[in-house]
C-alpha cells in the first residue's frame, strides 16, 4: 500500500463529495436516506476506491508519475475527441428520436446537477473510482493469469468501462419519469465511450489525464446545455 497515493488522491475527492452532497440535498428527497448518511456514503466510497488504486497501482504497468506532456496529450487530446464524438452522436442521433417533454427533463436535470458537482464528482471521484481503483485492480488480476500486458490492459479497460456504464443506469429514472429504451441505450453506449477514453489516457498519462477526460466531457457540454436549457423554457 501507498499511503501517499492515498492521501493525495483522497484528498482530491473531497471537493466532489461536497459538490454532490450539496446537489443531492437540494433536488433528491428520500425519506430513508438523510443528509448525513449521504455524505458519509460518498466519503467511505471515495476512500474504498482511493486505497484500492493505492495498493495495486504500483504493481501494474501504469503512468505513475507526473508528466504534463503525456497528460496534455491523452488527457486533453482525448478528451476533446471523446467530447465532440459525443456532443454529435447526442445531439444528431439521440435528440430528434426524443419527445419534447423527454428532452426537457434530461436537460432540466443536467442543469439541476450543477456544473461543480459534474466536474469534480463525476470528473474526479468517478475517475478514482472506475479508473484508479476498478481499472487497476483488473490490470493486476489480468495479469496474474499472465494474459500480456496489451491484453490484460484492453480487457481490464472493457471491463471497467461497462460497469461504469451500468451503474449509471439507475440514475434514468432521476432524468427522466418515463425513460425510452432508447434512453438506456444511450446510457450505455456514451457511458462505455467515456470509460474508454478515460481508461487508455489513464494508462498512457496516469489518474489526471483520466479526470481531464471525463472533465473536458461535462465541460464542453454545459454551455450548450444551458442554452438547449434557456431555448426550451422560453417557448
Amino acid at each position: 500500500m501507498n499511503w501517499i497515493y492515498l492521501v493525495i488522491v483522497f484528498t482530491i475527492c473531497i471537493p466532489g463529495i461536497y459538490f454532490m452532497y450539496q446537489s443531492e440535498k437540494i433536488h433528491i428527497k428520500e425519506d430513508d436516506v438523510t443528509d448525513g448518511q449521504r455524505l458519509i456514503a460518498h466519503g467511505l466510497t471515495a476512500l474504498v476506491f482511493s486505497a484500492m488504486g493505492a495498493y495495486f497501482v504500483p504493481k501494474i504497468h501504469v503512468v505513475q508519475q507526473i508528466e504534463i506532456s503525456q497528460i496534455l496529450l491523452y488527457g486533453l487530446g482525448l478528451g476533446v475527441i471523446c467530447s465532440l464524438s459525443h456532443l454529435l452522436f447526442y445531439y444528431m442521433y439521440l435528440v430528434p428520436r426524443l419527445t419534447k417533454t423527454d428532452y426537457m427533463e434530461i436537460e432540466t436535470h443536467y442543469v439541476n446537477t450543477g456544473i461543480l458537482s459534474r466536474v469534480f464528482y463525476g470528473g474526479v471521484v468517478e475517475e478514482v473510482m472506475f479508473r484508479w481503483g476498478l481499472l487497476s485492480l483488473f490490470i493486476w488480476l489480468f495479469q496474474l493469469m499472465s494474459m500480456g500486458d496489451r491484453v490484460s490492459t484492453l480487457f481490464a479497460i472493457s471491463i471497467s468501462s461497462v460497469l461504469f456504464a451500468v451503474v449509471h443506469l439507475p440514475s434514468i429514472k432521476l432524468v427522466a419519469s418515463q425513460p425510452k429504451p432508447l434512453m438506456y441505450v444511450y446510457t450505455i453506449i456514451g457511458n462505455i465511450w467515456v470509460g474508454f477514453f478515460a481508461g487508455v489516457a489513464f494508462i498512457q498519462g496516469g489518474l489526471l489525464a483520466a479526470i481531464f477526460v471525463h472533465m473536458l466531457f461535462h465541460l464542453m457540454w454545459w454551455p450548450i446545455q444551458n442554452r438547449e436549457y434557456v431555448k426550451l423554457h422560453s417557448k
